[in-house]
């Protein structure tokens, strides 16, 4: 099962699950705190997120008043899992809350970081760090695959999990894929020429992604891509107390500032063209 989306309000989750009854369509509906998440069948989620986006623009379309009419029985409480009391679902939801891409982008970067602990942290660092040359293009991007502690490793895949995963879900791979690429060359770049190409790790892009969200949702306010004023001002402030050295670990700070503008560039470019 994959996630497609979620509502708040429970009379409308159960218009759009009557709709996806009559379309023949397999689904389960999970209840987190006071919010329904709505998965349905994996080989069926493409059109069912075409679905769930028409209904978000106009849930008011006779086609989704009628699916109620059609439906023999509605469906009743048991058909909305508590996912309070059914933990495994809460790891499903985690897992299916990113796309392929998020995912393995995340594994490559585990077992590079477990590959450079074991013995080829110099060969990799080689292979990898950042270098502005064009028989070598790939090593404009692929900085951000190697991670140097694991801290260092569990605070971008977090946040990449995250972020990446709301991208991806939302409007596809294609964009998280390119937003990734800009994004990284930017980042790499800014901080290769500002300070030096000693440095490694997908915070650049982390940073992007940030920014993208926390924009996108302001621009398109019924859009699943949402970030919270709160995380933003933390994820702004940490930014900034690595550039006063307030810090006791060493930041990319330029990558991080540079991410962080190209995605809010990429956000309104975006939200501006869907106008």
């Amino acid at each position: 099962m994959i996630v497609i989306g979620e509502l708040g309000n429970k009379r409308a989750c159960q218009a759009f699950v009557d709709y996806l009854s009559v379309n023949n369509i397999e689904h389960k509906v999970e209840k987190l705190d006071n919010r329904y998440v709505i998965s349905v069948a994996s080989e069926q989620h493409q059109v069912s997120e075409q679905m769930f986006t028409d209904f978000l623009h106009n849930p008011s379309q006779a086609k989704f008043l009628d699916a109620s009419w059609q439906v023999n029985q509605p469906q009743n409480d048991s058909a909305f899992v508590d996912s309070n009391s059914k933990t495994d679902l809460g790891l499903a939801r985690i897992w299916n809350s990113t796309g392929w891409f998020t995912k393995l982008i995340t594994l490559i970067c585990i077992v590079i970081y477990i590959a450079f602990y074991s013995g080829y942290s110099q060969v990799i660092f080689n292979a990898l760090s950042f270098k502005l040359d064009l028989t070598q293009p790939y090593r404009l991007f692929t900085p951000i695959l190697m991670h140097l502690d694991t801290l260092h490793l569990v605070f971008n895949i977090t946040w990449w999990w995250y972020l990446g995963g709301k991208i991806e879900k939302s409007l596809s791979a294609f964009w998280l894929i390119n937003l990734t690429l800009l994004s990284a060359l930017l980042s790499n770049t800014a901080q290769a020429v500002l300070v030096s190409a000693n440095f490694a790790g997908i915070s650049g892009v982390v940073y992007a992604l940030t920014g993208f969200t926390w924009l996108y949702g302001r621009n398109r306010p019924n859009s699943d891509i949402q970030l919270p004023n709160n995380i933003f001002v933390f994820l702004l402030i940490w930014m900034g107390l690595g550039f006063i050295d307030l810090l006791p670990i060493n930041m990319a700070n330029w990558a991080h500032l540079f991410g962080l503008i190209a995605g809010l560039i990429s956000a309104q470019i975006l939200t501006t063209n869907k106008r």
